[in-house]
This record gives structure tokens, C-alpha cells and sequence, in this order.
């Protein structure tokens, strides 16, 4: 079904990855355990007749690659023909091909198949929760535009809306994150002129404790519905004409503001390490793998960054 190494890595390639410098590739390459992800994504494969496909565990981590450095299809070919670390983290050898670039474009698109994106998205959160990392105690919900890659008349997908006093034509990306160890929970990609509000069904698994969230998140419905759920209501309060906070609502706030922030942390990492600025495809599919992409590839990272953290101590 896959392709197999026809070359094995030799003794000298081996020499020369174990003498590389340690990066980020390698050291989540030890965190993760792949397994179960060729295993989800295998399911892109059923057939055992016709070509063998590049294992798809092998794929997966090349779109990892370009979430971190922020390769294109046609540089990504390029970079896996010559950069040692990118091979090391693959683990193939000198010798052994590389997918190309329509390749690589294709078996993104495919993730979209039968939800296997949302499938790897739990598999990772499983191996977190067995690291130590409940991700289920409480959520900070948000939400934020990403302008379309195209214009209008050439994706239908996206949708105009304001920010400020801008009209903005793209997308927006909503995301779930875990209060304490700012793992992203859960993810959602809509057209611009979807109010936050309507996604937040989708961003909760129903065993919140608590939930944070802006003043555009602010109604009776929730705040009622979290009564009734016994949950926590962090949203922000919003005042509207004739009607003014009150001292415990501006002091609760400021409170929920510090907790709510952590998600602006987390988008100013989308933006400024994964390559996340603007949406870089077009269409709602694509854009919602893209987003997903960088929630796996964040979560990621963040593991990497938390035990680094505590062998610190």
C-alpha cells in the first residue's frame, strides 16, 4: 500500500544525522508517537492494487515542515531534495525519492476526506491527555479575520465583513484553548460574516467547567445556558446605550481579561511563527485544513515548549 525505503539509511548517513544539531524537528519527532496516524490516514489508501503511495505519516510531517517555515509546494520539493534536517526528520536516506509538488498539494486536499483531519486532531489530543495535559476543564473561546487569498470574484467561499472601520473580504478562524496549558482544543474555519457567536457549539465538547470569551460573546442565551449547565460564564459583559457596567461587572472584566488573553498569545503565534497571517488558499475547505494544520503544528510545538519548560526545573 505505501512505498518502502528501497534504500535504507547507511552508516555514514546515520553518522551525520546523529552529529546534527538538535532542532525543533527532531525533538518533536521524539514526542510524538506516529503510529496511529498512519493508521487514520491509511484509510486514503484502502486499495492494495495500482502505484504505492508515499506513506502518509511521511506526508503529514512534510506539511508540518511548511507550517514552520513557511515553505510553498514548488520550495518544499526543492528544500527535501538537499536540507539534512528535513530528512532526518523524515527519516528517509540520500538515495530515496521525494513526493513532488503536486504531490504534496494533493494529499492536503485529501485530508478533507472523511473528516481524517478531525481524526488526527484527536489523536493528538489523546497523546496529550496521556502526557499529563487535561484539555477539558475549561476553554477560551475567540475568534479573528484572515483576509481571502484571492478576490471576490475568484473565491465565492469568503465573504466581506468590518473591522473597524475597514471592510475586510476573507474568512475567520475560530479556535477553543485550553486555559492552563494554552493548547488549542478545538478549531473552526467560516466566511468573515459569521458573528463568533454562532460557532460556539462547535468549539465545546461538553465537559467544560468554564468558559472565557469577549464581549462579542455576550448574551442571556449563554449566560443562561451555562447556568443551567453548571458552567463557569468567563464571557466579558458588554454595555449597550442606556445602560452602563456596573462596578462588579467592570472588576470581573478586568478579571476575565487577563485569563481571555492567552488566546491572543496563541493567534500572535499563528501569525508570526506558523505562517497563519492571511488565509493562503482558496475556498472554505482548503482554508479549514490550512487552519487545522496550524492548531496540530501549534500543539506541537507547545508540547515541545511545556517539557523543555520542566527540564528546566
Amino acid at each position: 500500500m505505501f512505498k518502502k525505503d528501497n534504500s535504507p539509511i547507511t552508516i555514514g548517513e546515520h553518522l551525520i544525522y546523529q552529529n546534527l544539531p538538535e532542532d525543533i524537528l527532531s525533538r518533536i519527532n521524539k514526542l510524538i508517537d506516529w503510529k496511529p496516524f498512519e493508521s487514520i490516514l491509511g484509510k486514503l489508501y484502502p486499495s492494495k492494487v495500482g502505484r504505492k503511495a508515499y506513506n502518509p505519516v511521511l506526508m503529514l510531517k512534510i506539511l508540518i515542515i511548511q507550517q514552520i517555515y513557511g515553505h510553498s509546494d514548488p520550495e518544499m520539493e526543492l528544500m527535501l531534495k538537499g536540507n539534512l534536517f528535513y530528512r532526518r526528520f523524515l527519516g528517509i536516506s540520500a538515495l530515496d525519492p521525494v513526493p513532488d509538488y503536486s504531490t504534496i498539494s494533493r494529499f492536503r486536499s485529501n485530508l478533507k476526506s472523511m473528516n481524517l483531519y478531525r481524526e488526527c486532531f484527536n489523536e493528538l489530543k489523546r497523546q496529550l491527555a496521556k502526557k499529563g495535559f487535561e484539555i477539558k476543564t475549561g476553554k477560551i473561546i475567540d475568534a479573528r479575520l484572515v483576509k481571502a487569498a484571492r478576490n471576490p470574484d475568484k473565491d465565492d467561499d469568503a465573504s466581506f465583513t468590518k473591522r473597524g472601520k475597514k471592510t475586510v473580504y476573507g474568512y475567520k478562524d475560530h479556535i477553543a484553548v485550553d486555559p492552563k496549558s494554552e493548547f488549542v482544543t478545538e478549531f473552526v474555519c467560516t466566511p468573515a460574516n459569521v458573528h463568533d457567536s454562532q460557532v460556539l457549539e462547535e468549539l465545546l465538547e461538553g465537559e467544560e467547567k468554564a468558559i472565557f470569551a469577549d464581549k462579542a460573546y455576550d448574551s442571556q442565551e449563554i449566560r443562561q445556558r451555562c447556568r443551567q449547565e453548571e458552567r463557569f460564564c468567563g464571557v466579558l459583559y458588554r454595555g449597550c446605550r442606556g445602560r452602563s457596567l456596573s462596578k462588579k461587572q467592570k472588576k470581573l472584566n478586568k478579571i476575565f481579561s487577563r485569563i481571555r488573553s492567552k488566546v491572543e498569545k496563541v493567534f500572535g503565534i499563528f501569525s508570526l511563527h506558523l505562517n497563519r497571517t492571511k488565509a493562503r488558499y482558496v475556498g472554505l475547505f482548503a482554508n479549514e485544513i490550512h487552519l487545522f494544520l496550524t492548531c496540530f503544528t501549534y500543539n506541537v510545538l507547545n508540547l515541545s515548549w511545556h517539557l523543555r519548560r520542566q527540564e528546566s526545573f
